[in-house]
């Protein structure tokens, strides 16, 4: 299997912290790369760096075999990176179909003369399919701010998927949500990596989602690798649940 992702070396420091240091690790094609550890971990500031808005202090970053470290984050997005936050960024007073088209907008924001050449058929279209997938197309008009919070997070997704992704960042995409939506985000992102073919990273600390939805998991502490492996050497590997988890952790 190919690679979609290489970080090699990565250090980001700020000031006199250090932040991530030595990061290093691939993800293949349509992989679902887990990303976990304790709070303060470093693993948003990872996603900053991969994405873009922060420049690594050390080492490099390689989409698909080409170096995107320290490139912007507009020019990492046109690159097939797309990315999820763990509070959703709506505008709470458009509809749901609006929300799709500004992230269609937003995307094309180095070529607005494309955007709106193609704001019509291939925009409405594009919105249509996306909403289809998701299931929210019998929410199009719907204002975004009065949906309830699981399906604001599923327009967040939508919003990204807007941008044609190839690679997609997943901060905490179930945080907030009940045991049924839980369930129902570990199925969505299976789909996102089996029905579009999407590579996703997932930074989580649902570990019954992690366990049950990632092909491979990176555990960092204090921005250092402890280990990465499947899901059962994670569970199994006790600098881990020294680090992180704790001996009587349960992953069901």
């Amino acid at each position: 299997m190919s690679t979609m992702l290489e970080v090699k070396g990565l250090v980001k420091r700020f000031g006199g912290l250090t932040a991530s240091s030595n990061v290093t690790f691939a993800v293949d094609h349509r992989e679902i790369f887990g990303i976990i550890g304790p709070n303060g971990a470093g693993k948003t500031t990872l996603f900053n760096v991969i994405a873009g808005h922060y420049r690594p202090t050390a080492g490099s970053i390689l989409l698909e075999g080409r170096k995107i470290s320290g490139n912007s984050s507009d020019q990492i997005g046109r690159q097939g990176v797309a990315r999820t936050f763990q509070a959703v960024h709506l505008f709470h007073e458009e509809s749901v179909a609006e929300n799709l088209r500004r992230a269609a907008m937003i995307s094309s924001c180095h070529n607005p003369v494309a955007y709106f050449s193609q704001r019509g058929e291939k925009v409405s279209a594009k919105v249509e399919s996306v909403s289809q997938f998701l299931g929210v197309a019998h929410l199009l008009e719907t204002k975004a701010g009065g949906l309830p919070y699981g399906h604001q997070k599923v327009l967040g997704i939508g919003m990204a998927l807007m941008t044609s992704p190839r690679l997609l960042l997943m901060d905490e995409p179930v945080a907030g949500l009940n045991p049924s939506e839980k369930r129902a985000a570990g199925t969505l992102i299976r789909r996102l990596r089996d029905e579009l073919g999407l590579t996703i990273l997932l930074v989580e600390h649902d570990m019954p989602l992690v366990m049950s939805t990632c092909d491979r998991i990176l555990v960092i502490k204090q921005g250092t690798p402890l280990t990465i492996g499947t899901p059962a050497h994670v569970q199994s590997d006790t600098s881990v649940i020294d680090a992180y988890l704790g001996e009587d952790y349960e992953f069901a």
